[in-house]
């Protein structure tokens, strides 16, 4: 297994020896999880880009969350008012 290297601001940063193997088995496993083949360079790259996204995504969600569940409770009072006009129309008849 390679070294890994990690250049920063021109400085560079070894990773042990020892924990290219074990990354390259979560890079396996991820690899398995998510059915792609990502190298392990590209799998590191993607994952600090996780990192520096981190609270942009959660803050994202949230905002998913909370207009799905605002669809969902529109849809569920247009449900109530269909049936609701269903069964006093049906008193009608």
């Amino acid at each position: 297994m390679p070294r890994i290297t990690i250049t920063v601001d021109g400085k560079a940063h070894d990773l042990p020896d020892a924990a290219v193997p074990r990354l390259q088995a979560e890079v396996d496993r991820n690899n398995a999880a998510n059915k792609t083949t990502l190298p392990l360079g590209d799998w590191i790259a993607l994952h600090l880009q996780e990192i520096a996204i981190g609270a942009d995504l959660v803050a994202a969600v949230e905002q998913l969350r909370k207009q799905q569940e605002a669809d969902a409770n529109t849809a569920l009072e247009a449900a109530v008012k269909a049936a609701r006009d269903q069964l006093i129309a049906a008193l009608a008849t």
